[in-house]
């Protein structure tokens, strides 16, 4: 991913959309963890597309 943005992932699925668009699309309530990798482990979990940090949502499911 360019530009500096982060890789957002949710519930496992990598969302390759523009993560605004993606994120619209689930309810606040449903929500139940978001965890931010912002060091080498991100790397190392999710190789270069985790360079710039990994945003990590969990939902109710």
């Amino acid at each position: 991913m360019g530009g500096g943005e982060p890789l957002f992932v949710i519930d496992g699925r990598t969302i390759m959309a523009p993560a605004g668009s993606a994120l619209m699309a689930i309810s606040p309530r449903d929500v139940v963890r978001i965890d931010v990798l912002k060091d080498a482990g991100a790397t190392a979990i999710y190789g270069s597309r985790g360079a710039n940090g990994v945003i990590v949502i969990t939902t109710r499911r």
